[in-house]
């Protein structure tokens, strides 16, 4: 039983995590778990690799590096081949990967040591999840930042696997309680996918034109249907096949009420500094805060992860 709970925790709660914040509208149950079948299968090479090769020299060890490549192979397969494109995705399943490796792991663990106390073993099995989880989804998050498809491809996936090597290197050789280290651990995972989110959307956002023009251009399309023609369609309709229907739907509903609110927002402003606050008015501003509400309602169908991919798009106040 201890064997158990301590071995399934930790992808117990990744599961429940993913469906908090993704419900599953841009990660797919099918797709999460052959990453997770993927990183069990890692696991498992390495395991009987290491029982005829020793992977240290001297006293150092090389089974960091091992463990990521091997976690990795999928990925790169994955961000190479233009079958998953977001960033957020492909965190989904860089963790979903790594949390295969970690659950296979703590099995092995467990049952080389089968009279470990439970809170014992349940703090290892997390400390273990979270570096395994949390360095593949860091190869594959950076993998989407710097793989673009160019001469360069095989220098930007061995740059895209350095820092999660490095941090599970240090992670190995410094000994402090495990529960520090894995404190730790989440905090600067955490910091580091904030920092490349906002460095993939800002690339979007400064290749997609915001001005005023250009969201009155871009509303004009989607109403004529040619939002493919615009930047922002490019951009959103190129990933179309990533999307559950009902959901992409919202997306491109969402886009639109958004670009309508930024629109009637300028045009309001105009009309109450220039002194038109009449029943017109009024019935416009009513309609404008309809919207807003209609905004939010698509927000929640789309989700967390959904968003994010709409940053770039959605950037701006309104």
């Amino acid at each position: 039983m201890i064997v158990f709970i301590a071995s399934v925790l930790p992808i117990a709660l990744y599961l429940l995590v993913l469906m908090v914040m993704d419900g599953f509208a841009l990660a797919r149950w099918s797709m999460v778990g052959r990453c997770t079948a993927v990183g069990v299968l890692a696991c498992l090479v390495l395991w009987l690799l290491a029982k005829v090769w020793s992977f240290t020299v001297g006293d150092f060890s090389l089974m960091p590096f091992f463990e990521e490549l091997l976690k990795g192979l999928l990925l790169v397969y994955l961000v190479v081949g233009k079958r998953i494109r977001f960033m957020a995705e492909a965190i989904i399943y860089g963790a979903a990967v790594g949390g295969g490796f970690a659950l296979l792991e703590n099995i092995l663990y467990m049952l080389a040591a089968p009279d470990m106390h439970l809170a014992t073993a349940i703090v290892r099995g997390l400390g273990s999840a979270v570096v395994h989880i949390g360095c593949t989804a860091l190869v594959a998050c950076l993998l989407i930042l710097l793989v673009n498809g160019g001469r360069r491809v095989w220098l930007m996936i061995i740059a895209a696997y350095i820092p999660a090597v490095i941090l599970h290197f240090v992670h190995n050789e410094i000994h402090v309680p495990t529960i520090y280290k894995m404190a730790v651990m989440i905090v600067l995972f955490l910091l580091m996918f904030r920092l490349f989110f906002k460095i993939g959307n800002s690339k979007v956002y400064n290749w997609i034109d915001h001005s005023v023009s250009y969201d009155v251009q871009t509303l004009s399309a989607i109403r004529r249907g040619e939002f493919s023609l615009t930047k922002a369609g490019e951009y959103l309709l190129g990933m179309k096949s990533q999307f559950q229907p009902e959901v992409f739907f919202d997306m491109l509903c969402y886009v639109q009420t958004y670009l309508e609110i930024k629109i009637e927002k300028q045009s309001l402003m105009l009309l109450y500094d220039s002194g038109f606050k009449d029943g017109e008015f009024d019935r416009k501003y009513a309609v404008h805060n309809e919207k807003k509400i209609e905004l939010e309602a698509l927000k929640k169908n789309i989700g967390k992860t959904g968003m994010s991919v709409l940053s770039p798009l959605v950037q701006d106040e309104i």
